[in-house]
């Protein structure tokens, strides 16, 4: 754990992609760092505020509107593949109306 806190910088200014922390920890850096980001969710739950944005990377905040722009962006996140997952049911459920999910 305090490897990774030694590696994710503090600021967005100096905010670091997935791939890059996963190299730093000598974790794979092909893929989707799964590792690395089951590190940073559990760096999370241990209580460290660590934010991200799919363009600017991971980096530790103390400011409250980043943290607030982080959440209200996995909420959007969350909505749209909910959202996807309505709309692949229903799809389903068009062709098979007699074996439809509920």
């Amino acid at each position: 754990m305090q490897r990774l806190l030694n590696i994710i910088p503090v600021g967005r200014a100096n905010a670091m992609h997935a791939e890059d922390i996963a190299r730093g920890m000598g974790y794979p850096t092909g893929g989707n760092q799964v590792e690395t980001r089951e590190l940073i969710r559990y760096a999370i739950q241990q209580g460290y505020i660590i934010v991200s944005t799919p363009r600017d990377g991971y980096w530790r905040s103390n400011i409250k509107q980043e943290v607030i722009d982080c959440t209200n962006s996995l909420i959007n996140r969350a909505d749209e593949i909910y959202d996807r997952c309505n709309e692949l049911k229903n799809a389903w459920n068009q062709a098979n109306p007699n074996n439809i999910i509920p």
